[in-house]
């Protein structure tokens, strides 16, 4: 009995010790696995950030403007809404570069808390730096000063100003007794943004469904294009964006 117990208490052992070994070149080669799908991932993003490159070096405004030449119409008012974190103000600058190099005459820039607003003198800068050099080799473009009216919107914009104007249009009204004075005109005075320049199209950066606070009186007519991000945004995805655009049926309200 007891010869069969040892005997029994050494199988246990090679059997435990077998598990063992099996259970930690099982952990290797998941472990291996892992680090080599990291690697690789690596190896493709800068790849893919070469190939980018590489596509972008390829553009300039010649190029864009021979994109766009049967696209149709290019909006004049264009509203570029930012609804992602951490996008880098050399990225976002290009889509501003870009409409402008197609005439847009207004851009609006949005983003929910204002934070855009604050960083207005770096923003100006990257959009000087990069027209220069996204104009500089062109054949057929004026060289000068990127000309375009560029406003900073955020959420203040849309509800704040709407109440402190419905506030002080009610408040005149009560004190000269006469309601008429609330016109369309006189609310439109009131607004801060947007007064009778609404954006054609909305360019929402991001994958949040929704204008996140946006000023709401200003879209009703207005053509909204979405787009996961701005990072590593290319000329192709902007002229595609155009392409959405001109191919919705505009029926004014109808």
């Amino acid at each position: 009995s007891s010869g069969i117990n040892a005997e029994y208490g050494h199988n246990f052992k090679r059997i435990n010790l077998s598990s063992r070994m099996m259970f930690e070149g099982f952990l290797f080669v998941i472990h291996l696995f892992l680090h080599t799908y990291c690697q690789l991932q690596v190896i493709a993003q800068s790849a893919f950030n070469l190939l980018r490159w590489w596509r972008l070096s390829k553009w300039n405004v010649d190029v864009l403007l021979a994109h766009t030449k049967n696209i149709g119409r290019v909006p004049s008012h264009v509203s570029l809404v930012f609804l992602e974190e951490g996008v880098p103000v050399e990225d976002l600058v290009k889509p501003v570069v870009w409409c402008i190099c197609l005439g847009v005459t207004t851009i609006s820039l949005y983003d929910y808390y204002g934070r855009l607003r604050s960083k207005n003198i770096d923003i100006d800068k990257e959009i000087r730096e990069y027209y220069t050099s996204f104009t500089k080799s062109s054949k057929t473009s004026p060289k000068s000063e990127p000309r375009a009216k560029i406003q900073f919107v955020s959420v203040e914009n849309g509800r704040t100003d709407l109440v402190n104007a419905a506030r002080t249009l009610a408040s005149q009204a009560v004190k000269e007794c006469c309601p008429s004075l609330i016109t369309q005109t006189v609310v439109e005075d009131y607004l801060k943004v947007f007064s009778h320049d609404n954006p054609e199209m909305i360019l929402k950066f991001g994958t949040l469904n929704s204008l996140a606070g946006y000023p709401p009186w200003p879209v009703h007519l207005t053509e909204i294009i979405s787009l996961p991000t701005c990072h590593l945004i290319s000329p192709t995805d902007f002229v595609d964006s155009l392409r959405r655009y001109n191919k919705i049926e505009k029926r004014v309200g109808k």
